[in-house]
């Protein structure tokens, strides 16, 4: 009996690398020298959207960044000090974070130069070396197509039919929005749907905020 002939590779998953992390990191404020908050990651393994089964592995972390949000930072991020100063420093997650996106082929990213300059702060800080993947920026590639209007991550959304389970950003959700972003670029047609948004991995349980302004921290 002749053996049965393999299905072709579709055109789209020929220019897909074979793993791909799509990353999105949140942080108390938008200057130099804001800190990290929390940190999304959703790796996919592109070779399974083939059989229209996308496997995906998520990574979701908070952090305690040392120091309060910007107010419009808290807003978008919703976690605030008093969580924040009971979680764990960002240098105790950084080194398995960093094999995530080595492991990467392509790490994708929405404002990419925020992001990854944002963690390699981080990782300088933590005297880490800097990540340095290969990366492609769903912003810049958005706006490279000549598209109209606002090229934020959700000015992108709406126009791919999508949106955010909540007014919040979270880092999780962000980075599947963003890989979602990215394979609508690359005009795959495989929708690899949400993920669960649980809480962060290593969220800490929080003491009861005490009454009126927060003490100092230490």
């Amino acid at each position: 009996m002749p053996e049965p002939t393999p299905s072709p590779v579709p055109d789209w998953l020929g220019w897909l690398p074979p793993r791909l992390v799509a990353l999105d990191v949140e942080a108390t404020g938008l200057s130099a020298g804001d800190r990290m908050v929390s940190v999304g990651a959703v790796a996919l393994a592109t070779a399974s959207l083939a059989a229209g089964r996308p496997e995906i592995v998520c990574h979701h972390l908070v952090v305690d960044p040392g120091r309060p949000s910007h107010p419009a930072a808290l807003a978008v991020h919703g976690y605030d000090d008093w969580l924040l100063r009971h979680q764990d420093p960002a240098a105790l997650h950084l080194p398995a974070l960093a094999q995530v996106l080595a492991g990467a082929d392509l790490v994708v990213a929405h404002n990419a130069a925020f992001d990854l300059g944002l963690l390699n702060r981080e990782m300088a800080l933590a005297g880490l070396p800097p990540v340095a993947p290969r990366v492609y920026c769903t912003m810049e590639a958005y706006r490279r197509r000549g598209e109209k209007g606002r090229a934020a991550l959700d000015a992108v959304c709406r126009r791919i039919g999508l949106a955010r389970s909540g007014a919040r950003h979270g880092a999780l959700e962000d980075a599947w929005l963003a890989l979602r972003a990215y394979l609508w670029l690359q005009a795959c047609p495989v929708a690899v749907a949400r993920p669960e948004l649980a809480a962060p991995s290593n969220l800490r349980p929080v003491p009861p905020r005490p009454e009126g302004p927060l003490p100092p921290r230490g």
